[in-house]
């Protein structure tokens, strides 16, 4: 499970990596056939308000969905324009609805299931997902591929400031994964541990145990957190609180 849970993250951060790049393989016209969802895409992408404002008021839906549920909201993220993404969504563009079907080749980031607000998580500038949450992005909306929320999706991509943005908006941190794994339980398997001191302080439940029946416990004391980093200090921090919880931290499972 160790070894699991270090290649899903090293994964995850890859692709979060990735997602602060524009996929310049790709073209809105891979994905929108109709002429006026195509120009709200482009107007999107370069965040030509005036044009959007047009395209909207002429009746063009803001959540159309092209291709694989690519809406033109996902591609002015995708190009990483803040002002045309921002634009729609105070137009009513809805930040939740989900691809279906991995776009752009076999290697690409774009997948199934993802949506506006959890690539957003993915995000390194948080500003995207702030707005996403401020115009109904769902914290808690589950991707029913990978059965996680987005707040994983920040955690295994290291974003921990979008995680507590999420953890302001509401994320459930007690939900628990296919796997049995809530947020925390994650959160320690990438050594985030000031970002498990916080999901303890925002009460989430250290007892919860995933399907194999292990707690937070297990990756504290079974992967490696190095000892010169800051986060070993926030580990120590965490070990406190749970005994402060009654927790055997030495022996428990």
């Amino acid at each position: 499970m160790k070894i699991k849970y270090q290649l899903w993250a090293l994964v995850l951060v890859f692709a979060a990596l990735c997602s602060s790049c524009d996929e310049s393989s790709m073209k809105s016209s891979d994905f929108f056939d109709s002429k006026p969802q195509l120009a709200l895409a482009d107007a999107a992408a370069h965040g030509d308000i005036v044009k959007i404002d047009e395209l909207i008021t002429a009746g063009i839906d803001v959540n159309a969905t092209g291709r694989g549920g690519m809406t033109a909201l996902f591609w002015a993220l995708l190009q990483q324009n803040k002002k045309g993404f921002a634009h729609l969504l105070e137009r009513g563009a809805n930040p939740n609805i989900q691809l279906t079907e991995t776009l752009g080749g076999s290697d690409s980031i774009v997948t199934a299931g993802n949506s506006a607000i959890s690539f957003a998580a993915m995000h390194k500038d948080v500003e995207y997902l702030k707005t996403a949450l401020l115009h109904g992005g769902n914290s808690n909306l589950i991707n029913p591929l990978r059965t996680n929320t987005p707040i994983y999706e920040s955690i295994l991509a290291l974003r921990v400031e979008n995680a507590k943005a999420l953890i302001a908006a509401g994320a459930n941190l007690n939900y628990q994964d296919r796997d049995g794994e809530t947020p925390m339980f994650v959160a320690a398997t990438t050594s985030c541990y000031d970002l498990v001191f916080e999901m303890l302080e925002a009460g989430a439940d250290p007892t919860i145990k995933n399907t194999w029946g292990y707690t937070i416990l297990y990756p504290i004391r079974n992967i490696r957190t190095d000892p010169q980093s800051q986060q070993y200090k926030w580990r120590q921090k965490v070990i406190d609180r749970l005994k402060e919880k009654g927790m055997d931290v030495e022996n428990g499972k």
